[in-house]
């Protein structure tokens, strides 16, 4: 979704959104109080600290599979693909 750097997207993200509504509310844009510019950045704030969590995990490979995979790519024959191989031994495994 957000390919290798979903921090630094998110990260961006919520600084823009920090930028903007002050702007927005100086301009006379929007006409919030002070209370409701708080809950507007805690929950903006929090909606993108969960997703940067949700996102920054499924991007962590565990260090035993991560492990696995390269010693299968040694041990791989030259014909075969990364993916055959690990088939293979899962089966075996099994």
């Amino acid at each position: 979704m957000f390919g290798k750097e979903p921090t630094v997207i998110l990260g961006a993200l919520s600084e823009v959104i920090r930028q903007i509504v002050p702007m927005l509310i100086i301009f006379g844009v929007i006409a919030w109080s002070g209370e409701q510019v708080a809950q507007f950045m805690l929950v903006v704030g929090s909606a993108i600290s969960l997703f940067t969590i949700l996102l920054t995990r499924s991007q962590v490979v565990p260090t035993e599979k991560a492990n696995a995979q390269i010693e299968t790519a040694i041990r791989m024959p030259a014909s075969a693909s990364v993916g055959d191989v690990i088939k293979k031994e899962e089966k075996d495994s099994q």
